[in-house]
């Protein structure tokens, strides 16, 4: 079955626009992944971390944007996916990344196989824009693992545009929480944060609060909110594990999209391209 595009106005399109091109321009930081890298725990990670670090408390603590002001000495950081790539061909992926140079990237991945699983269950049980089977998911274009691994693979080109640059893997990230968001947070220019501090953003950030914040959308975004409480699925925090496809994605599947991954992933993602079905 084929993907479900998103229906805007040109009018809204055009405001839209114009308003993510002045964001990033006025970006300090650009906190950037393909949708479903486990970038939203990130921010609650961040925002928790900023939060008691400066005392600051927001309405919307998610909008990490929020933060900054003229006044505090806290960069502008902006969480975006560079383009909505997963509803496009990859062909249709911006090339030219001039527009970060002399910015900070922090740039997001994740094992393609789980993002690939993930991204099907937000399009079908999240946001209802693809109606089809895994079995078909795995082989569409737009959107899919040509798609992700394009993404990944032009940005490992472009890796050196931005005035400063960092890889962040989710699976370092779950392995080590706590180290992987100092190494964040001193990226983007706060090397003071306390050891406290740290670990109160990592058990804000459990899996299980996290839900539990989804579920009541107590931090206030369409982006941290439950589309069906009753079904476990639809929820953004859906699973939170390293290798979770399995469940999911086995036989001529699962060789398909390794066949991707290993063929056409650029070297430089080293971790993601010794992969077998067989294995």
């Amino acid at each position: 079955m084929a993907a479900i595009s998103r229906n805007r106005g040109p009018l809204r399109r055009g405001i839209q626009h114009i308003r993510r091109r002045w964001r990033r321009r006025r970006a300090d930081v650009h906190l950037i992944s393909y949708p479903k890298c486990g970038r939203t725990w990130l921010v609650v990670l961040l925002s928790k971390s900023l939060e008691l670090h400066y005392g600051i408390r927001l309405r919307k603590p998610l909008r990490l944007r929020g933060y900054a002001r003229p006044w505090r000495d806290i960069p502008y950081i902006l969480q975006h996916h560079d383009g909505g790539p997963e509803f496009l061909l990859p062909e249709e992926l911006e090339q030219d990344k001039s527009d970060y140079a002399g910015r900070k990237v922090v740039f997001m991945v994740r094992d393609p196989r789980d993002v690939l699983v993930s991204s099907y269950f937000q399009k079908t049980r999240r946001n209802a824009n693809y109606q089809g089977r895994m079995e078909d998911y795995v082989r569409e274009r737009r959107g899919g693992i040509e798609t992700l691994v394009d993404f990944y693979n032009i940005w490992a080109r472009n890796r050196d545009v931005p005035g400063d640059f960092l890889l962040l893997r989710y699976e370092d990230l779950h392995a080590d929480t706590a180290g992987q968001l100092r190494r964040v947070l001193e990226f983007i220019g706060m090397q003071d944060v306390s050891t406290e501090t740290l670990r109160a953003a990592v058990d804000f950030g459990r899996f299980d609060n996290m839900r539990q914040l989804e579920s009541r959308n107590a931090m206030g975004s369409s982006s941290l909110a439950a589309r069906d409480a009753d079904d476990t699925e639809s929820y953004k925090t859906r699973k939170g594990e390293v290798g979770g496809y399995r469940e999911y994605l086995d036989g001529e599947s699962l060789e398909y999209v390794e066949a991707i991954i290993n063929e056409r992933l650029d070297p430089w993602y080293a971790g993601y391209r010794y992969y077998s079905a067989a294995s």
